[in-house]
């Protein structure tokens, strides 16, 4: 397929992958060839299982979206984020629009800072996935709408859905059962594209505290989020065991981790794992990172109830971890604010009774 284009984006020359050797983590890879025959998908099953319970998080090959589209998002993102500043402001989300969780625009300036675990190098624009169509954006962007509707949609309707239908076969329920639980119009996903910009070696809020830290832990709130691997190493996860393991980088992959919605509809199975973004390896420390991330979420009615699952029966798991049930964007607006998360970690099986038959 090709796009119609009505400026021109230059190419963002990524970084070599770091040289270091770094401490990474074992992903489970979900190779998304094997999903449309019945005989392997069951593999992929398996595969997911292992992942979610043991990291929450996995990688995908093979997902279907083009390698012109997947290497025009990072072209597009750098471009984008790279506007001087007085073209990003009429596109800045309001502090107002930011309180209450409407991902739409640049991030609001000074909204973040590096006391709350991020810093002011990093900049980011999303891009909501409902009414796409009606949205206004800057003019270079708005040139390079279909590539970004595309993606959108290859994401939303082919990737996640392939997704939930084989979370829906771990937790042996109807695949409308979790494909119902995300909306195609009533929804607050979007895609969001990042730029961590080199950081000085001097700088007087860098305390020691924070100076190597660009984005602090924290998990993520929605079901999936679907991210682009990419060379500069800086993501990091936190294992069960308290260590901090980078994420390898897998050209053409989709890196995926578990939200928080996703744990509490399957009462703490599905891993939703810390994760933070450090300063890169010294071969990697003076060069751009960019981002393309894709935020999945159950639609904004969905009551975040444990699901009634054989495979969670089987495994103990008969109960909500909270008496109070939020919808989405009950929880989404209760976490904006303050809202701690549910220390899901008790309540999740053993990992050993995981191994139960999918």
């Amino acid at each position: 397929m090709t796009w119609a284009s009505k400026s021109f984006v230059p190419e963002f020359k990524q970084c070599p992958p770091t040289a270091e050797q770094l401490d990474y983590i074992d992903l489970v890879n979900l190779d998304f060839s094997e999903y449309e025959d019945p005989t392997t998908r069951r593999h992929l099953v398996r595969s997911l299982l292992d992942g979610v319970t043991t990291h929450g998080f996995l990688t995908i090959s093979n997902h279907g979206i083009p390698e012109e589209l997947y290497s025009s998002q990072v072209d597009i993102a750098h471009a984008l984020l790279t506007i001087p500043a007085e073209e990003k402001k009429p596109y800045e989300a309001t502090p107002e629009q930011d309180a209450r969780g409407q991902c739409a625009g640049f991030k609001p300036s000074g909204v973040l800072s590096s006391r709350e675990g991020f810093h002011k190098t990093l900049d980011h624009y999303d891009i909501p996935a409902y009414n796409l169509a009606n949205r206004v954006h800057p003019p270079l962007l708005q040139s390079q709408m279909d590539r970004v509707t595309e993606l959108m949609r290859l994401m939303r309707h082919d990737v996640l859905r392939k997704l939930l239908v084989l979370v829906s076969m771990v937790l042996e329920v109807p695949e409308d059962r979790i494909l119902s639980t995300h909306a195609t119009t009533d929804t607050t996903e979007y895609l969001r594209y990042l730029l961590y910009s080199p950081r000085p070696t001097s700088c007087a809020d860098n305390s020691n505290q924070y100076r190597d830290l660009y984005l602090g832990g924290h998990t993520d709130w929605g079901s999936f989020t679907l991210l682009f691997s990419q060379p500069v190493s800086a993501l990091q996860i936190k294992t069960s065991s308290g260590e901090w393991k980078w994420v390898k980088y897998i050209p053409g992959a989709l890196i995926v981790n578990v939200g928080e919605a996703l744990e509490l509809l399957t009462g703490g199975l599905f891993n939703a794992s810390i994760h933070r973004v450090v300063k890169p390896p010294a071969d990697q420390e003076t060069t751009k990172r960019i981002g393309v991330v894709y935020f999945a979420r159950p639609s904004n009615g969905q009551r975040l109830e444990l699901i009634d699952s054989p495979m969670l029966r089987r495994l103990g798991i008969d109960k909500p971890i909270d008496e109070k049930i939020y919808t989405m964007s009950e929880y989404f607006y209760a976490r904006k604010h303050g809202y701690k998360r549910l220390d899901f970690g008790r309540a999740r099986p053993k990992l050993e009774a995981c191994q139960a038959r999918v």
